[in-house]
Order: C-alpha cells, then structure tokens, then sequence
C-alpha cells in the first residue's frame, strides 16, 4: 500500500539514498526537479513549505506542495502538485509532475502514483489538472491516459528541443 505525505526530517536519509540512485542511473530529475540539489536537509524541507504559499515565492512562480510516496517506509517516488499553473507550466509541467525512482520503474507504481496526486488535488479543490509528458515517453503517456487523462495537443518546447504532450483530467 502506497501512501503520500509531505516530506518530514526523519525521511533525510530515504531520500538522499533515492537521489543517489537516481544520480547513478541517469540524473532524470524530470517531474520533481526540486528534489535533485539538496545541500541542507532542514533548509530544503523549509523551502518545500514557503513553495506552498505564493507570498512566500516570486510572482511568476506557481505555488506547490511537494509528496514524497512510500512503501512499507521506503521511499518509491513523489510528486509536485501545482495548485495553479502560470508561465511556461500551460505549456509542459502543468499541475503534476511525478517521479519514479529507477529501480521501482515498470511495476505499476506510476498509476498509483498519479492516483494519490489526483486525490491530493481533489483535496486541495483543484477541479481539473493538466499533466504533460515527452511525447517519446510511452509509459508516463499510459499512466496518463489509465487516469483519465484527455488528450488535448503536442507542445514544442524550441529552448528544450522537446515536444510534449499536454492532457486534462477532470476531477469530479
């Protein structure tokens, strides 16, 4: 059973040892990039609460809350969930943005996963999502679309030279 919650300080090593994993295998932070430089435990779990309130981030910033998802106490992955999208996120980003660790890939957490953000954003009061992923990425497309995700169009992103698809989930 996989559960979501905020990061706290007792989660420091779990998640330093699924970075490090991460860092060996490809250094793909997509998804939850806000993770992938942690100098200082205690000051990334503070950043991680002032990115929820947009008083606290730049204006162009979109306020957000950071999950990590756990089995049985090991860290399998997380989630950035957006409670608005501004600037580039309308394009690819958008409200969700999730991460497998590598060695945890190709056995169904993904849809797990991306259910709990979408009860996490139905908590928040959020009444649809967008999600996007690289148009080459099959798998995030069928976690996607096993969600509900509605295809709404391809998005070419000419400074990352990648295209991206760009779906809804409405939550009822």
């Amino acid at each position: 059973m996989l559960i979501a919650r905020e990061f706290k300080k007792e989660d420091k090593i779990k998640l330093l040892d699924m970075i490090n994993e991460i860092n060996n295998f490809d250094s793909n932070f997509e998804g939850l990039t806000n993770i992938s430089k942690i100098i200082n435990y205690d000051k990334f779990l503070e950043k991680l609460e002032k990115n929820k309130h947009q008083e606290f981030i730049k204006p162009e910033y979109s306020p957000q809350t950071t999950f990590g998802v756990f089995d049985k106490e090991r860290l399998i992955g997380g989630f950035n969930l957006r409670h608005t999208i501004k600037g580039d996120l309308i394009n690819h980003g958008g409200n969700i943005g999730y991460l497998i660790r590598p060695s945890e890939r190709k056995k169904g957490y993904g849809n797990l996963m991306l259910g709990l953000a979408l009860k996490k954003a139905r908590e928040l009061k959020i009444d649809k999502v967008l999600i996007s992923c690289r148009e080459d990425n099959i798998g995030s497309a069928k976690i996607i679309e096993n969600n509900g995700g509605i295809y709404e169009n391809n998005y070419y992103d000419e400074q990352l030279n990648k295209t991206y698809k760009r779906y809804w989930i409405y939550l009822d």
